[in-house]
Parts: C-alpha cells; structure tokens; sequence
C-alpha cells in the first residue's frame, strides 16, 4: 500500500497556543506514520474561516481539524456540549461516552472524534472597562453561540466573530471584550 496523506486545517490561527501544541503532534506523528500516513498541515483560518472548518470537514474538503464544537455548530448543535464534560477522554473511552459521541458525529457531521487537547480549562471573561458587579449591560462582548445566553443574561449585547479577529474588534471598538478559555 501507498504512504496515505491527510490533509488538517485549525480553526485557531497559526501562531496560537493551540497550534504551538499541535505541532509537535504532527512532526511526532509524521515520524512515525512514515510510508503508512502522513499529515500534511494546511494552516489556519487564513485559509478556511473559522466557522466554516465544521463543514469542510463535513463535506471532505480535508481530511481533519484542530477545532471546538463551538465553531461547529451549523453542522451539529450536538458539538457544542463536549465543552461542558467534566469526564477525561480516557474515561470517556472507558465508559462508553466516547462511542456514543462518535455516534452522533459520524452520523450527523461524517466525522469522528478524536479527543481534545485540553481538558479542565478554566473560562475567562477580558473587558477593556471597569466592572464591579455581575453587570454587563451595555457592553459588546465577542462570544462563540454557547455562551450566547450566558452573557445576555447578564446584560451584554453579544457578537459573534473569529479568534483572529478579536483583538482588531477591541482596536476599533467593535467588542468591549471577549471570552475565552
């Protein structure tokens, strides 16, 4: 058989902590994969926006990404609740989680679940303006679709951008902050 390739795009840029660990990943992968498989990194939303990696994955546009359900949710809304797991992925695959998530993705997104590189990752909230109390009112705060409700309660006017496009948004005034793990 032929060395296989695959293709993999990350919905976060480049140069973010994400591809910083993903990179190792692949070179380790690469090293041992060789004449059996190959992963060919194509880079990151400069090449597919973010919010459209889900579906060119989906579609068989490449091969696999580096990507939270959160940028996915047009493909599957399901995606979106693997941010809430408290359970490992060693326990999901013990328990049965794992099986039953991937029923769902292969179904609904033809794709598979591999893991995520982060478990247990605390939530952080960055505003550009003084708060003193649970009050976000009037504030524009950048959020992906699952902490749409979570931030509204709290008084915000919520928009809905790309990672690598946060830190312009502050620059101009478009967001007063963001959320980000």
């Amino acid at each position: 058989a032929q060395e296989t390739t695959v293709r993999l795009i990350s919905a976060f840029a480049e140069n973010g902590i994400y591809v910083q660990r993903l990179q190792p990943w692949i070179e380790k992968f690469n090293a041992e994969g060789k004449g059996v498989m190959q992963i060919n990194f194509l880079g990151g939303p400069k090449n597919i926006p973010a919010f459209e990696v889900g579906n060119a994955v989906k579609t068989g546009v490449i091969d696999m990404a580096l990507n939270t359900g959160a940028f996915y949710t047009n493909v599957m809304p399901e995606a979106d609740f693997l941010k809430l797991t408290q359970v490992s992925i060693a326990e999901q695959r013990k328990n049965g989680a794992f099986e039953a998530i991937n029923k769902v993705w292969n179904e609904k997104g033809n794709m598979q679940y591999i893991g995520r590189p982060v478990e247990n990752q605390p939530f952080h909230i960055y505003i550009n303006k003084k708060i003193d109390k649970p009050d976000l009112t009037g504030l524009k705060i950048r959020i992906t679709p699952v902490y749409r409700t979570f931030f509204q309660a709290l008084g915000a006017n919520v928009v809905t951008i790309s990672p690598g496009e946060v830190y312009t948004s502050l620059e101009r005034g478009v967001v007063d902050g963001y959320g980000w793990p």
